[in-house]
């Protein structure tokens, strides 16, 4: 572990060195913002993105290591203070236990689709073999079990991959994948690129609360023909002398009895809707997706070019339309579903988007959608309508994932 520990020195005296030059640049365009309107560069804006991402990425290293960071640990002077003192040693027993919980993360993984998927059993087995590896041993820890613990191994290159995907900048994502694909396989580092694993959500059980000693409610024995039906009374209210029924049972609550025949409530019963999304991938080609699912690549420097969908069964009195900010080209009209959106084949990427519902039914609905962008990473959600991604920026969008959900 003291090796973690020097490697976050490293990373602390890296942007210690950077810290002080980009500050007084961004100094200097500040200046000229304000005197002149120059706006401030694209370049020393990637810088500034830069140095936070890495920030961020050293400020959750230190909490993993053991470092407490509170609130106010707001700065690289902060950082520095808390790695400045001793890094407790940790025993044995706890170095076991941390490296436990990383396996149980892992042994819950699931595929979406896909009840029993090969190269995530692979996977599980290594996971099962280095629990028994610990579980069973009394000596030191292995290198491998080291390497868990430390964030070294594939199997966690695995899970900051699921757990952490919308944080990831392209190239930190391109490297944890090449990893993943060289220990496990590529099909499951595809898998994991289009969001088909996930770690498996435990349900709830809910328990029941013991019966009140002195219950509120009495309910009175059953009837006989010189006494009322079965009558349910809160007390110290008065009950009145001819009761109203439901169903020939009668009930008194509070000052305000209920009469007549209980009316079920009426539930929508608005279905999921189905969709068919079709994308044109740079140098891949075409590819077919369906509602909610991931559709593209990420990280690896790859443009959707186009893009077209469809609702998939026809929901009468429900449609949509979209259209798209292409690279040279920019704003295209609103289409409608099923038509084509983009150029295909001629490098002209899709640098954002927006999808909206149309027809009677379209107030009865909500449409969602998100895209992966180039040196910015999964983007928030928006909907109906709202523009998705950027413009003028030479940013391409590599994937997209859309749905519909009924309004409740």
């Amino acid at each position: 572990m003291e090796s973690a520990h020097q490697t976050l020195l490293q990373q602390l005296t890296s942007l210690s060195k950077r810290h002080s030059s980009l500050g007084s640049r961004l100094c200097l365009a500040a200046q000229e913002l304000q005197q002149v309107g120059t706006p401030i560069s694209e370049k020393l804006l990637e810088e500034l993105v830069k140095y936070n991402r890495d920030f961020n990425c050293l400020q959750q290293e230190v909490i993993a290591e053991g470092e407490s960071i509170s609130q106010e640990a707001i700065s690289l002077s902060d950082l520095e203070k808390r790695l400045d003192h001793k890094v407790q040693p940790i025993n044995s027993q706890n170095l076991r236990s941390q490296a436990l919980i990383v396996l149980e993360r892992v042994l819950s993984l699931t595929h979406k689709d896909q009840g029993t998927f090969a190269p995530l059993q692979t996977v599980k087995q290594a996971a099962t073999q280095l629990r028994t590896q610990i579980t069973d041993s009394t000596t030191e820890l292995s290198t491998e079990v080291e390497a868990l613990i430390s964030g070294e191994h594939p199997l966690r290159a695995l899970l900051t991959l699921i757990e952490t995907s919308e944080s990831l900048d392209d190239e930190h994502w391109v490297i944890l994948e090449e990893k993943v694909a060289a220990s496990f396989g590529k099909a499951l580092a595809v898998a994991i690129s289009r969001g088909k694993i996930a770690l498996s959500v435990s349900e709830t059980v809910s328990t029941s609360l013991p019966p009140a000693a002195n219950p509120d409610i009495v309910i009175l024995g059953e009837p006989t023909s010189l006494a009322p039906q079965d009558v349910i009374i809160v007390p110290s209210l008065e009950v009145p002398k001819i009761l109203p029924t439901i169903d020939g049972t009668n009930i008194v609550f509070g000052n305000a009895p209920i009469s007549g025949k209980s009316i079920p409530p009426q539930v929508s019963q608005l279905n999921p809707v189905g969709l068919k999304l079709r994308v044109s991938i740079q140098r891949l080609g075409d590819r077919e997706y369906g509602a909610n699912e991931y559709a593209g690549t990420r990280g690896q420097g790859l443009a959707l070019e186009a893009f077209q969908i469809s609702i998939v069964p026809a929901v009468p009195g429900l449609s949509l339309r979209y259209g798209a900010h292409i690279s040279e080209v920019g704003d295209t009209p609103m289409i409608s579903e099923g038509s084509l959106v983009g150029e295909p084949g001629k490098n002209r990427q899709i640098e954002g988007f927006a999808i909206e519902l149309t027809g009677p039914q379209a107030s009865n609905y909500n449409i969602f959608y998100t895209a992966h962008v180039q040196n910015v990473g999964d983007v928030p959600v928006c909907s109906n309508g709202k523009f998705c991604g950027t413009r003028a920026k030479a940013l391409r969008v590599e994937g997209m994932q859309v749905w519909i959900q009924p309004k409740a």
